[in-house]
């Protein structure tokens, strides 16, 4: 089981190698940049790994997004969570 963190935006070269990458008992947290994503409802990610990713609520909140995730019911955790995920998970792979 790993955990995949995104920092880039959802149509980046990290971002389309971490999808390829996502076996089915991993999970993504978007972070930085990651959390554009919130923005594309169409991004890929969102269906393939609908009840396994999370966007960090410090970066939405630093690029204004926090209405977003919001309105479009999006999993968000604050650090202290992401620090639980991390523990949930055997490795981290963090895609820059």
């Amino acid at each position: 089981m790993i955990l995949h963190i995104l920092t880039k935006a959802p149509k980046s070269t990290a971002s389309i190698q971490m999808q390829q990458a996502v076996g089915e008992q991993d999970a993504v947290l978007l972070i930085e940049e990651g959390v554009s994503a919130a923005l594309d409802p169409t991004w890929a990610a969102w269906q393939q790994f609908q009840s396994r990713i999370y966007l960090l609520s410090e970066d939405l909140a630093a690029r204004g997004l926090c209405h977003i995730a919001i309105d479009n019911v999006l999993p968000t955790l604050e650090m202290e969570g992401f620090v639980v995920l991390t523990e949930q998970y055997d490795k981290t792979v963090t895609w820059y």
